[in-house]
């Protein structure tokens, strides 16, 4: 039985590095079709294997190991392939999968962060709450530097700043665009 077990696992584990390989020929554009047949074999394979009893505490272990193994390599091939998909990657001229660079762009306009800091320091005035005209230098950085956070956290869109008075308080919404 337990021979059975440990060639059991080493067929799992050939089978493992065997399907990588065949990924890795895919993602290197060697091969043309995503190897989805080999995959689902593996997968029934390892199904199986967890329900089956395991006697040896080593070689429960290291079926624990494979089967980590293999779903942290589904999820990156998974990933890999809506990354393609979606565009965040492409493939050069050699089929080799690549990372798509993403043009940085400015999250917000300077015109727009000038408006909001004018229009932040207005507000405060009507609020009472003063302001001064040698304020508008750090509420433009604050403005921008929270601009950069807001667009790396919404994928890279556009921030928009529209300030109000909400129960006589001035308030800076950001809306992403």
């Amino acid at each position: 039985m337990a021979d059975e077990s440990k060639e059991m696992l080493d067929r799992l584990e050939a089978d493992l590095v065997a399907l990588k390989h065949e990924y890795d020929l895919f993602f290197n554009g060697k091969r043309r079709a995503e190897p989805m047949k080999e995959r689902k074999e593996l997968e029934t394979k390892l199904l199986v294997g967890s329900r089956r009893a395991i006697v040896g505490n080593a070689d429960q272990l290291r079926f624990n190991n494979l089967s980590g193994r293999y779903w942290t390599y589904a999820n990156l091939w998974t990933r890999t392939l809506r990354d393609l998909e979606e565009g965040r990657m492409h493939r050069d001229i050699g089929g080799n999968v690549r990372r798509t660079l993403v043009e940085r762009t400015e999250p917000v306009e300077r015109e727009q962060i000038d408006r909001a800091a004018d229009a932040l320091l207005e507000a405060r005035r009507s609020c009472g709450l003063g302001g001064e005209p040698s304020d508008i230098p750090s509420l433009r950085d604050t403005l921008y530097a929270r601009a950069l956070e807001i667009s790396a956290s919404g994928g890279g869109k556009k921030v928009e700043f529209v300030v109000s008075v909400e129960g006589g308080k001035p308030k800076v919404k950001a809306v992403l665009r």
